[in-house]
């Protein structure tokens, strides 16, 4: 059930990132209604797939769909 959950929660990160464009980290996992760690969990499904990229400023990671 939780790979369920986890893909479930990539799909809404990556509808999120479609809307909103890059993101960082903390206002994905504000703004997308799962919890925090299945945000995380998601992220990283999606990064696996290649589907985002992941990438740090200043101690800030930020969220982007590939194009």
């Amino acid at each position: 059930m939780i790979n369920r959950d986890i893909g479930a929660t990539a799909g809404e990160v990556w509808h999120f990132l479609e809307a909103n464009g890059e993101t960082s980290w903390r206002q994905v996992e504000k703004r997308v209604n799962r919890p925090q760690r299945l945000v995380g969990m998601g992220i990283g499904w999606l990064a696996r797939e290649d589907k985002v990229q992941v990438r740090e400023e200043a101690g800030v990671y930020y969220v982007a769909l590939k194009k």
